[in-house]
């Protein structure tokens, strides 16, 4: 009887095994449906960033806000444009009609040289998110069960609930011509739920909690009191603090590896790091944002390799690297280069400090915490953790980057983020243990 119950057991797991891998192939195809673009420009980043700044007003307005998000055509696929940097290949498109918003997207399968298409309609819709016209590959999908699965991966994929957010983030939709007209039911609490899953969702794991992040900022105050760090000079001690307190919090507080590293330098970068750093995680790693700026003074003057700016981009590209990945820590430094390059240039001196953190990050999150007393006797100068500049370019101009390095995706652009890489490899820091 147990025999025969193990054997309908295996039996069954083998058809839903066998039923998964026909499905998965049979959506397969051996084309992608979505024509490859050109690399993101200067202009969809400044497209880009104006719907970012419309979602935070209507976010910050909360329940006083009656007027809708207005985004078109182009700003759409601008955001998808720069959203696919994230996922090697990916190809996407957006077009508004009269039947609603459609998006295509071609992924890439690694290593067979083939294509999953996918297609969905967002029609006009009122008090509850709808879909119409989904399909994977050849086969069409009940917009119903899509809209579903689609909550629970996202759900299944951060543990803060992305999936069931993002339904009641929207109440209604119209559309002009070209342009969508969104009715956005977010506040403060749901951007920072929508934040905290994304960013979830890309780290691989939950983030720590603000109180966390909380008791490393009072930590840095408090030594920033004491007179224990300088308001002059050097950024380092700043930097060797943060990451002591971190392997501190592991040893004597049983912290998780990983979010006492993420926890010490989101406090960090809340004080020393750059704007760009509260638009994106900010309010969702401390309760008062506005009280943490008021210490911000206190490492303005503090500079790397001589430069304030470079302060900046090291503690902020190492603390977007603890909040999500490699690639899209790397990709938000990109966005910012192709914003300036509109109105100052394009500096890879830039990308270099941005690259130096990032790497910082990746170094202490997957090294064992017994381990980081090592690394941190290694880090006895600047030299040690971020790179020099002698040969890296600064300012260019949008017609010498173009000039010199066509694109951000282009074969000169990446071999400059090699050299930046080799030279990354040199330091100290990084040298084998």
């Amino acid at each position: 009887m147990v025999s025969r119950l193990f054997k309908s057991l295996g039996l069954l797991i083998a058809l839903i095994l066998v039923a998964v891998l026909g499905l998965a192939f049979a959506v397969i195809e051996t084309e992608a449906t979505v024509e490859k673009k050109d690399a993101p420009s200067p202009e969809d980043v400044a497209a880009a960033r104006e719907v970012v700044k419309d979602v935070m007003f209507i976010a910050r307005a909360g329940r006083d806000n009656d007027e809708p998000l207005i985004v078109n055509e182009g700003q759409l696929d601008s955001g998808i444009l720069l959203g696919a940097r994230f996922v090697p290949g990916f190809r996407g498109d957006v077009t508004v009609a009269p039947s609603g918003v459609e998006i295509h997207a071609s992924l890439p399968v690694p290593g067979l040289g083939r294509w999953i298409n996918m297609s969905v309609t967002v029609p006009e819709f009122a008090d509850r998110v709808m879909l119409d016209n989904v399909t994977v590959g050849p086969l069409s999908i009940p917009p119903d069960i899509a809209l579903e699965v689609g909550r629970f991966a996202a759900n299944a994929i951060s543990e803060d609930a992305l999936g069931d957010t993002l339904m009641t983030a929207a109440s209604g939709m119209r559309i002009f011509d070209d342009t969508a007209y969104v009715d956005l039911q977010i506040d403060e609490v749901g951007k920072n739920g929508i934040m905290r899953g994304v960013f979830g969702a890309l780290r691989g794991g939950e983030m720590p909690g603000k109180d966390l992040v909380e008791a490393y900022d009072a930590r840095i105050r408090a030594a920033m009191d004491r007179g224990d760090l300088p308001d002059t000079g050097s950024y380092l001690p700043y930097l060797v603090f943060a990451l002591e307190e971190a392997h501190e919090g592991v040893v004597s507080r049983g912290e998780d590896r990983n979010d006492a590293f993420t926890a010490s330098i989101f406090a960090l970068s809340n004080i020393c790091g750059a704007d760009i750093f509260f638009a994106a995680l900010g309010s969702m790693s401390v309760e008062a944002p506005d009280d943490v700026r008021q210490w911000r003074e206190h490492c303005e003057n503090l500079k790397l390799n001589d430069r304030i700016d470079v302060r900046r981009h090291l503690t902020t590209a190492a603390a977007l690297k603890a909040a999500s990945n490699r690639r899209a820590s790397m990709s938000v430094g990109e966005y910012k280069e192709l914003s300036d390059s509109l109105y100052g240039g394009f500096d890879f001196t830039d990308m270099a400090a941005n690259n130096s953190g990032i790497r910082l990050a990746e170094l202490f999150m997957s090294t064992p915490a017994e381990d980081w007393p090592r690394l941190i006797s290694r880090i006895e100068t600047e030299r040690d953790v971020v790179v020099s500049f002698d040969d890296i370019p600064e300012i260019l101009s949008r017609e010498e980057f173009t000039t010199q390095f066509g694109s951000i995706e282009g074969e000169r652009y990446m071999e400059m983020l090699d050299h930046i890489e080799r030279k990354i490899d040199d330091l100290a820091l990084h040298a084998p243990l």
